[in-house]
């Protein structure tokens, strides 16, 4: 069953996370960090499909992992640097292996590299219930001759007149950071995921299968359930595997308890309706129940009753063209 999973985190120098080394991990490729001078190995039992996706401005060196990263990490130096932005997907288990990576494919060119980022794509398939991707992204976009471009610019605030502006006796003046890219904003990654699930219900769509995504959460959807987390590798995994078993173990109980109290509705009302009944009509419903080999309840009755109705307005149209169903009436009646 397709399953709706995308996770957007920032690999940041704060928080002691090498770009290089995340490559590595992900891609299962030796990796040489230069800043470090440590070379980074994460050998799998399943190699990785990995591969890069470059834009059109972009220099020939991003096709190369290595010199990639070490490239991003030479570039931005500062302690509080972010060096990528990532994203893990589930992948549609319907599909076969090829599909999914060339429906892979498809939306990060379209929704990321086309705008200007450097893709790094890591399949993984160490479990084939779990097929899923880990998708770096570069944070800065190439200028047109392939060079570094910059995160953001600085705009100086203006009076009437067109002069800087201060505040109090500052002797700098005042300005804002202005964004070069839409690349953080909540509201691209609220578009995102929500192409990712358009683009998995076209696929489905079109091979005709009946599974649908969606990025909604349930309760957004209007469905009484609530979600299990992704279990992926990474920290935590048996933590939230317990949960997911629990949650699920809850969820079974819950429509289980719904179906019980389904049957002591059924019973109920056909206890009341029995109640209604002479003798000799619930010896004849007995009957009737054994030759029909079913279980009457409200629910049958209605049934039965509309089959009745359909096949009678049948014989009186029959009648009216001049055909004999006195005996077919009969036994409607």
């Amino acid at each position: 069953m397709a399953i709706f999973h995308m996770n957007f985190t920032n690999i940041n120098a704060s928080d002691g996370r090498s770009a290089v080394a995340s490559a590595s991990y992900r891609s299962g490729e030796k990796l040489y960090n230069e800043q470090e001078g440590k070379t980074y190995f994460y050998p799998r039992n399943v190699q990785p499909d990995a591969f890069i996706l470059t834009p059109e401005h972009a220099p020939e060196w991003t096709k190369n992992r290595q010199k990639l990263w070490n490239e991003v990490e030479a570039k931005d130096r500062k302690a509080n640097s972010r060096y990528a932005k990532e994203f893990n997907v589930a992948l549609p288990v319907e599909l076969s292996h090829e599909e999914q990576k060339s429906l892979l494919k498809h939306y990060v060119q379209e929704n990321f590299v086309d705008q200007g980022m450097v893709a790094d794509i890591a399949i993984h398939r160490d479990k084939q219930e779990n097929p899923h991707a880990h998708v770096m992204l570069t944070n800065r976009p190439f200028n047109l001759d392939g060079t570094w471009g910059v995160k953001s610019k600085k705009e100086y605030l203006l009076d009437d007149q067109g002069n800087k502006t201060y505040t109090g006796n500052s002797k700098y003046p005042k300005s804002r950071k202005i964004l070069t890219t839409d690349w953080d904003k909540k509201e691209k990654i609220a578009e995102w995921r929500h192409n990712w699930a358009e683009t998995v219900n076209q696929k489905l769509e079109e091979k005709k299968l009946p599974d649908r995504i969606s990025e909604k959460s349930y309760q957004d959807q209007g469905i009484g359930k609530q979600a299990t987390i992704h279990e992926g590798y990474h920290r935590g995994k048996n933590e939230r595997k317990n949960y997911n078993k629990t949650l699920k173990e809850i969820e079974s109980a819950k429509a289980e308890k719904e179906n019980i109290q389904e049957k002591i509705n059924h019973k109920e009302q056909f206890n009341a309706l029995k109640d209604h009944l002479s003798f000799e009509e619930k010896h004849i419903v007995s009957n009737l129940s054994k030759e029909l080999k079913t279980y009457i309840n409200l629910e049958n009755i209605e049934n039965k009753e509309r089959m009745l109705f359909h096949w009678k307005n049948s014989l009186f149209i029959k009648h009216a063209v001049g055909e004999d169903v006195a005996q077919e009436l009969q036994t409607v009646n």
